[in-house]
């Protein structure tokens, strides 16, 4: 896929959502969110995949707004960066390829593995993020962010990896599970959702899948997301640095509007697209593109998502 690169000076501010007609009121999934341990919740979906599929009508696909991402309106001045942010030791899964006979091309690419999220908030519409498909056990996970619905009643969840303007080449999945880190700000803005097997197939599988990073210090990195005045895939670069809020920021990066939200943020970027993922995109933290870099927490979530 060609790269699309972004590098300006301010980041723009996210689209803010719409409130939807009554035709277009959401079907509420039967779900329980129970906490999984420290700083993490999950919730698990009930609802059929003929629903969701019967759900997501051109109609709604058409009105889905991107979900608005947290903006500080901070000036934000780059501090000096510890070894180890994150408090913990650090942690590497490495990437995956696609499997022998999916019909995509044998290499591990980000441009492959990052794509569209819809999602429905009740009572308030149906919204729009980005996601990436993240290495696990299960062969299911996306990687997103936390505001995009988790904890707010989130459902009706289903995801289209190498998305490009309404085209999904692989097909669409929907949602079993989603785990993600409780209470704070932008520095805790992560989320994992685990995917359906529509017909046997693992999204993973199929299109392979980017490695993580769990407690790495700020190092020099790419964002990609799918704004959605866009609807395709861009990305940014320079060097990470930690905020003050815990966030992890990069300057000099514009376009990754409304829609974006839950795209990835990566590190040691190859020239064949593989990559590992070290937090997920946030928004705008004053002039600068803002990530929720992977710590302990994040790890725990990964980890039940992975064997879900």
């Amino acid at each position: 896929m060609r790269l699309r690169r972004i590098t300006r000076t301010t980041l723009t501010a996210c689209a803010a959502a719409a409130s939807l007609c009554a035709a277009l009121m959401p079907v509420t999934a039967v779900a329980q969110e129970r906490p999984t341990g420290a700083r993490t919740a999950q919730v698990v979906n009930t609802e059929s995949r003929a629903r969701l599929d019967a759900y997501w009508t051109p109609a709604r696909i058409s009105a889905a707004r991107p979900m608005p991402a947290p903006d500080t309106g901070a000036e934000v001045r780059p501090p000096t960066v510890a070894a180890a942010e994150q408090g913990g030791d650090p942690v590497r899964v490495p990437a995956t390829r696609p499997r022998a006979g999916s019909g995509v091309q044998i290499r591990a690419s980000v441009w492959g593995t990052v794509g569209r999220l819809y999602f429905t908030i009740p009572g308030k519409g149906d919204y729009i993020c980005s996601g990436n498909v993240v290495t696990s056990n299960n062969r299911s996970v996306v990687a997103t962010a936390r505001h995009c619905g988790f904890g707010e009643g989130g459902t009706n969840y289903r995801f289209a990896p190498n998305y490009n303007k309404g085209n999904a080449p692989h097909g669409w999945w929907g949602w079993r599970s989603a785990g993600w880190v409780t209470g704070g700000g932008q520095e805790n803005d992560n989320a994992f959702l685990v995917l359906d097997t529509p017909d046997g197939r693992h999204v993973q599988d199929v299109v392979g899948s980017t490695g993580l990073g769990f407690n790495w210090s700020s190092n020099y990195a790419h964002i990609i997301g799918l704004p959605a005045d866009k609807d395709y895939a861009v990305w940014c670069e320079g060097q990470g640095y930690a905020g003050p809020g815990g966030q992890r920021l990069m300057d000099n990066c514009n376009g990754l509007s409304g829609g974006a939200s839950g795209g990835a943020w990566i590190e040691n970027y190859q020239s064949d697209g593989n990559a590992i993922q070290t937090g997920a995109y946030s928004g705008s933290y004053g002039a600068a593109a803002a990530t929720s870099a992977y710590g302990n927490a994040a790890y725990d979530v990964w980890n039940g998502a992975q064997n879900a």
